[in-house]
């Protein structure tokens, strides 16, 4: 079987390399999707994200009842059954959530024994998948939360009992200081700091007095690449009030967002406009400003532990550069690769938190011998917020340095969790999951493209290409959570064809560049409602990869969209990863042909 195959890619190649014309600036060789098409095969990932399944509520006698649901025999039977009439063939079942308390008999890592309260039974998930899904000819993978070590709601995770392990966050305190001294805590949106506080409004907003359309941030969608220009205000009397600072740094005035009726209030020119709804912060405002006062901005930034820092609200991440942390990690990869007859290893949260992270001193001595000389300013050299709020982050001299620092040492972190994995179990697919959106994923220190990407954005530090880990895994799942699923629709109603998953797989494609295999992902909440536009979202997340990925179970459980599935999916199909050799035979393909463009696409 496996020399008919190869023979299989010895005539798909030659005949591909035959027909193929030169790569324009825009476009790259579509070698993998070519290849595995022709073949037949095709990825169909469901995603099992860990607490999200634990329980499931139902009517019970006309009441609702929480009853436990992925930790049971029972409910991973049914998921499997549902699964195995959907053909899906693969499951990646989430068994560390970000708490780092794990769902399945660990040997390096706590148990989790509680969630929201609810007492979870003595079940180990991923044998019990491995069992049922294997039974019924699905793959079973195994995620972990690879670099999140706790969770900031519940104080819970390996993160809490060990500190030190903490990545630290560069964080920012900023203060409006009215003539007698008096201070106002103050938030800039997107700067590590508490966002409860008055909010210093972008230039280009403009407060109304009727409620504006709320966003979703990059974490989970992507969403703010595409920014709202207006800010929520509400129409209730003294639930927010606007103060209005000139250039001079002179107050104006105060407006309630009630009061503005049809005409819209934005800062000044150069000036600022400060919104405040907490009640002790507008009293702040009425007993220490009045309209003329001059006032000035003040700005701290403590380095703190993650875990106190106001800007990440869940994960509590955890510095892989920390060898405690490196050894403590490895060892529970190599615990499941060699305990459990999983199908592959999947990595999420591989990454930092944030830009803001990681400014610890382990970081900072790691730097210094990359760069090969000490950082005289830290962590000012690398970039420092500007005095004025609002305004972008300054860049230091060290900046194109440190982002290329931090892809680098995500990449050497992964490559050494891929070692250990096949250390164990040589071959095992290894699969990751990012977000699509490449050019603004650097700041979580990630480079998932491939060295050979076309792709290039003015960002790019000197040898920032070779950072990228795409060769280094078997598959990697970019989340294109768009809820537009074409570039045609979204071209139709005048939207930017790239925020859509047809769009955000296609840049997927071109960051990748036949280095590994690409199943792009879906967020089933993106088409409540519209189940026909979830299948149109899968059908074009696999014309641009080697099959789809659905993030996650509970929304398909939630909305009963199996017969959805069961549906556009009629039949089997082999999962690409199976096919014996074929990530060998598509980069050999790839090494064949000239890089486009002399290797660069300027963005």
């Amino acid at each position: 079987m496996r020399f008919r195959i190869q023979r299989c890619y010895c005539v798909l190649i030659g005949s591909f390399l035959l027909c193929v014309k030169p790569a324009s600036a825009q476009e790259i060789p579509d070698i993998a999707r070519r290849i595995v098409g022709a073949i037949g095969a095709q990825e169909r990932m469901l995603w099992v994200d860990g607490t999200a399944n634990i329980t499931r509520t139902l009517m019970v006698n006309g009441h609702p009842e929480v009853v436990d649901y992925s930790t049971t025999q029972a409910g991973v039977e049914a998921i499997v059954a549902h699964c195995k009439a959907a053909h899906i063939n693969t499951l990646v079942v989430d068994v560390k959530p970000l708490a780092g308390l794990t769902l399945y008999d660990s040997r390096v890592a706590p148990r989790m024994q509680v969630w929201q309260g609810h007492p979870l039974p003595n079940f180990d998930i991923l044998a019990a998948f491995v069992q049922a899904g294997h039974k019924a000819g699905l793959q079973v993978d195994a995620d972990i939360n690879i670099l999140s070590e706790g969770h900031k709601y519940y104080q819970v995770g390996p993160a809490y009992a060990h500190p030190d392990w903490q990545s630290v966050t560069y964080t920012v305190d900023r203060g409006l200081i009215a003539p007698d001294g008096s201070r106002l805590p103050i938030y800039v949106e997107g700067e590590p700091s508490a966002s409860n506080r008055a909010k210093v409004l972008p230039q280009d907003t403009m407060v109304l007095s009727q409620e504006a359309e709320a966003m979703v941030g990059l974490e989970t969608t992507g969403s703010d690449l595409n920014r709202s220009s207006n800010a929520s205000s509400n129409t209730a009397v003294g639930q927010q009030l606007n103060l209005v600072i000139d250039k001079d740094n002179r107050v104006t005035g105060f407006v309630d967002s009630a009061l503005l009726g049809d005409n819209p209030l934005s800062a000044p020119d150069e000036g600022y406009l400060i919104s405040a709804t907490r009640a002790s912060d507008q009293q702040w405002i009425g007993m220490h400003l009045t309209p003329g006062a001059i006032v000035r901005f003040d700005l701290q930034t403590p380095l703190v532990p993650i875990a106190q820092a106001a800007n990440e609200k869940v994960a509590c991440f955890v510095n892989p550069l920390n060898p405690d942390v490196r050894r403590y990690e490895l060892a529970m990869v190599r615990d499941i690769a060699s305990r459990y007859d999983i199908d592959g290893f999947v990595l999420d949260r591989c990454r930092y938190a944030d830009f803001y992270n990681d400014f610890s001193d382990i970081t900072r001595r790691a730097f210094e011998q990359y760069i090969g000389h000490p950082v005289a300013h830290w962590p000012e050299d690398i970039y420092r917020f500007s005095p004025h709020p609002g305004d972008p982050i300054i860049p230091g001299p060290l900046y194109s340095q440190w982002i290329r620092f931090r892809a680098q040492t995500i990449r050497d972190f992964a490559a050494d969790v891929v070692r250990t994995v096949h250390a164990v179990k040589p071959g095992l697919p290894v699969g990751t999951y990012v977000g699509s959106w490449y050019p603004a994923y650097y700041p979580v220190g990630v480079n998932w493209g491939s060295p050979w990407t076309p792709l290039h954005y003015s960002w790019f530090p000197d040898g920032y290409p070779d950072t990228g880990y795409a060769e280094l895994f078997t598959w990697v799942s970019t989340g294109c959570y768009y809820p537009i699923a074409t570039e045609e629709e979204a071209i139709r109603q005048g939207k930017s064809r790239d925020l859509t998953v047809e769009g955000a797989a296609r840049i997927s494609r071109l960051a990748l560049a036949n280095g590994t295999l690409l199943y792009p992902g879906i967020y089933v909440p993106d088409y409540e409602g519209h189940p026909e536009e979830m299948i149109r979202a899968l059908q074009a997340a696999a014309r641009q990869g080697e099959g789809w990925m659905i993030f996650d179970l509970s929304y398909i459980d939630q909305f009963n969209w199996w017969p959805y599935l069961e549906e556009a999916y009629p039949a089997d199909a082999l999962p690409p990863e199976r096919l014996p050799d074929i990530l060998t035979a598509i980069r050999s393909a790839r090494g064949a042909l000239p890089p486009p463009n002399g290797g660069e696409i300027r963005q």
